[in-house]
């Protein structure tokens, strides 16, 4: 996996086995009470929350970061292996030329500077990719965002998160596939 702050196996698996947990039959209403949360605030109040961030391999990781994370994991039921912006800019349907996520909303994701905005728009977007992604992938993707509103000088050009994610959205058109 190409990931950019999730690049050790130990956090991958943090990730995915956290995600997995949290899927389990016996987890639906842990699932559902994250799910219902509307701010990260009350994300943070949930005691699902608390097991991802006691994991030794993301304590390293913000807790803001690791709330947007949840918050998102919780509404991600279908694995996918794309990145999330591949997905999001995918056709609707097979030879339609509208991807599944309008260029607006695209462009207002893009545009999110506080996590809460960013949490509103992903959770947006994932529930248009009809619940589908790969956890691992979303959660570097939201860690990069934030480590990147923390350390503006340190992702630049390739590295930085908008051009990733626009990159993703609309490279997989022009090279011709759906």
């Amino acid at each position: 996996m190409n990931c950019t702050i999730l690049r050790d196996s130990d956090s991958q698996q943090a990730i995915t086995e956290w995600h997995a947990r949290l899927h389990e039959d016996n987890q639906r209403g842990e699932r559902a009470r994250m799910r219902r949360c509307d701010s990260l605030e009350e994300i943070m109040l949930q005691p699902t929350f608390y097991r991802l961030c006691r994991n030794p391999a993301l304590r390293k990781q913000p807790v803001e970061g690791l709330a947007l994370v949840a918050g998102l994991l919780a509404g991600v039921e279908n694995y996918d292996n794309n990145p999330t912006a591949v997905l999001l800019g995918q056709s609707k349907q097979p030879g339609d030329d509208n991807p599944l996520f309008s260029e607006l909303r695209f462009q207002r994701l893009l545009a999110s500077k506080e996590p809460e905005d960013l949490f509103q728009n992903l959770r947006r977007a994932i529930a248009q990719a009809g619940k589908k992604a790969n956890p691992v992938l979303l959660a570097d993707e939201i860690l990069h965002w934030q480590a990147q509103r923390k350390w503006p000088d340190s992702y630049r050009g390739r590295r930085q998160w908008q051009y990733r994610m626009a990159r993703g959205y609309y490279e997989p058109k022009n090279m011709g596939n759906p």
